[in-house]
């Protein structure tokens, strides 16, 4: 007769020998108390008639003590204001806002001249229609050159300059 679950018969697994090397896991695990109580009896039994296999186990629980026990150190302040400071730090936050500029400028860019040229070759459109997307890009483009220049104006003039993060 096969061993099906429920027919009351133990697995192969649980009849053969504990295998150290293949079920090293198990210890880990059993340390860990996750094993059910199947599980948990072999290894038992095995740890009952293997000194070896007992010292691993303490070894993992003192392991999982010091393991438990670590925590991050955060760096000192110190730290953080040499890196905030550092010229590397600065040019490469410059560097990377002005790709993400230059890439925004060229694609919204593109798109406005297509949408341009779609609208002035389509007939389809009433001239008011026309006239309303033009007052809108050129609306939109207002805004946000104004934006800028507000930026740029307050950035020169800003009293924090000296105030450390």
């Amino acid at each position: 007769m096969k061993d099906k679950p429920g027919n009351g018969r133990r697995s192969n697994q649980d009849d053969r020998p504990f295998d150290p090397v293949k079920e090293a896991p198990l210890l880990s695990a059993y340390v860990d108390g996750e094993l059910d109580e199947r599980q948990r009896a072999r290894v038992e039994a095995h740890l009952a008639g293997h000194p070896e296999a007992r010292h691993e186990v303490e070894r993992l629980r003192r392991l999982k003590e010091v393991t438990g026990a670590m925590r991050i150190s955060e760096a000192p302040d110190e730290v953080w204001e040499q890196f905030w400071d550092s010229v590397y730090s600065r040019t490469e936050r410059s560097v990377g806002w002005l790709a993400v500029i230059l890439g925004a400028v060229l694609v919204g860019g593109y798109g406005l001249y297509q949408l341009v040229a779609a609208i002035v070759t389509t007939s389809e459109l009433p001239w008011y229609v026309k006239g309303g997307i033009f007052a809108l890009c050129f609306g939109i483009l207002l805004l946000l050159v104004s934006l800028i220049r507000e930026r740029i104006y307050v950035r020169k003039r800003t009293r924090y300059d000296e105030i450390k993060r």
